[in-house]
């Protein structure tokens, strides 16, 4: 039955069966909801001066909701799911709440629905439709996740340990590489000059004596840790010494850059190897400078001999 309008009552008017059916029973029927879907024109209030008011939605399973609820705006309690559904006039939404949050958040959110996985639900290899994600693309511990354009994500594996994250020479992408880390090699003597040519080390032995090599700054350099020349001393005391360095790179005048160092009063002990820090006579060496250097030992007091294997290099 359809809502009938109600009657306007005339004093002293016979009142039938059929009128009470149609006004009374009838419209009773459809306010019940037994004969159809009552609207409510103007909305709807329900009192809440006694503090114990509810709404009760209609419990529906989720087969029932998904072929009720049809038209928008309608509204049913999914028995099975636990959750508020809707029709948005395209397809049933469901409404998620702060209980359905799947664990801790992390970023501090603890009054709206959210999820501590989103940093790994975020990025999927397939995607069905708009604000769906269906699997990770991210698979191993460790992995990152990057845009190779608009709206494309890619993978890049965890790289090997002490890797450090830097863009490619393409400048295109992140990648795992040494960069940063420090890094050294040694370069043996090559020639020496006025002293002992040993073959495996070179002794100064007197002032005057000097001990050189040459070799080419790495293209991965940035920045310079040491250089240090290595010898062992032969007495104990001490020396004087001076470096003087040159360099240039490819296309360049050999010595466009140079330096110098020296020092004296070095102390040395017998048979002990000593590292002898010579980093300040490279000021502004390059990646791609080939470098010339000459250690020359200035004056010796109690020390014999010095015995120089040759330059170890650090740098970052």
């Amino acid at each position: 039955m359809a809502w009938t309008a109600p009657r306007d009552w005339s004093a002293g008017e016979i009142v039938t069966e059929s009128m009470m059916d149609e006004q009374v029973k009838n419209n009773l029927r459809y306010l019940k909801g037994l004969d159809g879907v009552p609207t409510i024109e103007s909305g709807l209030t329900i009192d809440n001066t006694d503090g114990d008011e509810r709404l009760l939605l209609p419990l529906l399973s989720t087969a029932e909701c998904s072929t009720v609820l049809n038209a928008e705006g309608e509204t049913a309690f999914d028995e099975q799911t636990h959750r508020a559904k809707y029709y948005n006039g395209t397809a049933i939404g469901s409404v998620v709440t702060t209980i359905d949050v799947d664990d801790t958040p992390v970023d501090g959110a603890d009054t709206d629905p959210v999820s501590s996985n989103w940093a790994y639900d975020h990025v999927a290899a397939a995607d069905p439709h708009p604000g769906y994600q269906k699997e990770s693309l991210l698979t191993t511990a460790g992995d990152i996740a990057y845009a190779t354009g608009a709206s494309t994500w890619a993978r890049l594996p965890i790289g090997t340990a002490g890797q450090r994250l830097r863009v490619n020479v393409g400048a295109t992408a992140p990648e795992w590489a040494v960069t940063g880390q420090t890094q050294e090699f040694f370069v043996p003597f090559q020639l020496g000059t006025g002293g002992t040519d040993l073959g495996y080390q070179y002794s100064l032995d007197s002032g005057g004596d000097s001990v050189s090599a040459r070799f080419r700054i790495p293209a991965d350099f940035t920045t310079l840790t040491s250089v240090k020349v290595i010898m062992y001393i032969s007495g104990t005391g001490t020396f004087d010494w001076t470096v003087a360095t040159a360099w240039g790179a490819s296309g360049e005048v050999f010595n466009v850059g140079s330096d110098s160092a020296t020092a004296d009063a070095q102390a040395g002990t017998n048979t002990l190897i000593l590292e002898l820090d010579i980093s300040s006579a490279y000021t502004g060496i390059a990646a791609g400078d080939n470098v010339f250097t000459t250690f020359t030992l200035d004056a010796l007091d109690t020390i014999s001999a010095l015995y120089v294997m040759g330059f170890n290099i650090k740098y970052t």
